[in-house]
């Protein structure tokens, strides 16, 4: 997906932390559980529902995805260590929760994340910072991406929580709002509505004068013009709202 100013970046491995990009991984590397009480709350933060999917970049012993099958979830652990994806994989027997969660021995730069309704991650900034572009332009609006103990650099986390003394943020995935748009109203008159976007802060006009608390929060966009609120949801080349509709101009 395009932002009208960036390009959108979801979630990378919680279960470990990964020292490198993962073609780069050796196995070396230090594994890094995540706690099981910052785990359980990972998840809370994300609002983890019974048959959402969720994926998991760097799953190590596949804690998460485990404990999100638990929750009546399906859950995908990606991990580039044969062994720990050997130890989830029994793991994920030993508890029967083999219809749920399954782990695959993968990059996690080349995984989909096209289906993904949230995404946990525990990894370094410059690995964060290398996903975001693939999270923003594979997961659909309104997803969440939830990661242990590091930030996703000019991307502001919409929710901040210390857990057991570690630090946790959350996004939600916006919907590509940026750009002009044909604003018509139920009585016929037409408008033209452009918005600029980075992440999830938008701005913009309608016919030319600036509209006013703009919010956008995953498909979801409300603005103030000329004293009338207007909300509707986003979608590829159309927004739909209530009293009024905006197609997208090329």
């Amino acid at each position: 997906m395009k932002f009208h100013v960036s390009r959108r970046t979801v979630l990378i491995g919680s279960g470990c932390m990964l020292a490198m990009p993962a073609a780069a991984r050796a196995k070396d590397v230090p594994y890094v559980p995540t706690p099981p009480e910052v785990v359980e709350g990972m998840l809370d933060m994300a609002a983890l529902k019974a048959g959402e999917r969720l994926i998991d970049l760097g799953s190590g012993d596949g804690r998460i995805p485990r404990a999100a099958a638990r929750r009546g979830a399906t859950a995908l652990g990606v991990e580039i260590d044969g062994g720990l994806v050997a130890r989830a994989r029994s793991l994920t027997r030993l508890e029967g929760l083999e219809e749920h969660a399954r782990f695959l021995r993968d990059d996690l730069f080349t995984v989909s994340l096209r289906d993904a309704d949230v995404v946990t991650l525990y990894l370094l900034p410059a690995v964060n910072e290398r996903l975001k572009p693939k999270l923003l332009n594979e997961m659909k609006a309104g997803a969440r991406v939830v990661s242990h103990a590091f930030d996703m650099g000019d991307w502001p986390h919409d929710e901040f929580r210390e857990i057991a003394d570690k630090r946790v943020y959350r996004w939600t995935i916006p919907a590509i709002a940026g750009g002009e748009w044909q604003l018509v109203r139920d009585d016929g008159r037409m408008s033209r509505l452009t918005l600029d976007q980075r992440y999830s802060r938008v701005s913009g006009t309608l016919d030319g004068r600036a509209v006013s608390g703009a919010q956008l929060v995953g498909a979801a966009l409300s603005f103030v013009a000329e004293g009338t609120t207007y909300r509707g949801t986003v979608g590829d080349r159309r927004i739909v709202g209530d009293g009024w509709r905006a197609e997208r101009i090329d």
